[in-house]
């Protein structure tokens, strides 16, 4: 609309001009038409730089589905520390929709799924499983998460933290749990686990763990590594099992009932 008001404007002033040629010279008028043409190309382009942009108005987005499965949520090592001692520290996790987690080193091999819980101190960060590496150094925790219908986390976006372990010097070993109660021909599960003075828990290497049972009755399985399991007899009593990890020795004990 401005546009035309201008072209309006310009031509009325030209009628104007012009109902007066009768007492212009020629030279006259061709100044008078290089001056309109001027005026004409300034009024233009200031009336067409006034005029605003239409507003850009787009259509909503659709509504997009809800995710599926548990989000990716977040760990914290240790209450956020930057340093520990124990290599089985504290791991605070969250995700929303989650039943099941586990975890990693590496974010490649993972443990076995676990029950979710907002509290966990049971994955072991330097003991060369799951990806871990063995020892001093800077450690990753990776965390993935499933619902109860079998849907993951999105694998693109998994949770982790990272802390700095030093390993403590080994004092003690001790057999989890050191008592049990089992039915003949039952089985338990067993695993060792080594302790600097401070009871700061240091990684053990599994090829130096050997298993043995004291009494006659029930198997072990395997013999050596970090864990193993417990098979009861079909008799009842109380059984010994042992473990050793270099000149360290700890035990133990089964009760078998019917």
């Amino acid at each position: 609309m401005l546009l035309f008001q201008c072209l309006y404007f310009v031509i009325i002033f030209y009628k104007n001009i012009t109902q007066r040629k009768e007492s212009m010279n020629y030279k006259r008028k061709i100044l008078i038409s290089a001056f309109l043409l001027i005026l004409f190309s300034i009024f233009s382009t200031g009336c067409e730089s006034v005029v605003p942009n239409p507003p850009f108005d787009p259509d909503p987005p659709p509504d997009l589905p809800p995710p599926i499965g548990p989000t990716s949520g977040w760990i914290i090592i240790e209450g956020d520390a930057e340093t520990t001692k124990d290599c089985s520290p504290t791991l605070t996790v969250y995700s929303e929709g989650a039943a099941y987690m586990s975890f990693s080193g590496n974010g490649e091999s993972w443990t076995e799924w676990e029950e979710y819980s907002t509290s966990y101190e049971e994955f072991n960060i330097a003991n060369g499983l799951y990806g871990t590496e063995f020892g001093t150094g800077t450690r990753y925790i990776y965390i993935r998460f499933k619902d109860e219908d079998g849907n993951l986390s999105p694998s693109e976006e998994i949770a982790w933290d990272t802390v700095n372990y030093e390993m403590g010097e080994l004092f003690s070993i001790k057999i989890l749990p050191q008592e049990v109660t089992i039915s003949v021909n039952g089985s338990y599960f067993f695993t060792l686990h080594g302790y600097d003075l401070k009871l700061n828990e240091v990684p053990l290497d599994g090829s130096k763990v050997f298993w043995t049972k004291c009494c006659a009755g029930g198997k072990l399985s395997p013999t050596s590594g970090l864990s193993t399991t417990y098979s009861a007899p079909s008799v009842t009593g109380n059984r010994n099992i042992t473990a050793q990890y270099n000149n360290l020795k700890t035990g133990a004990v089964i009760i078998v009932l019917l």
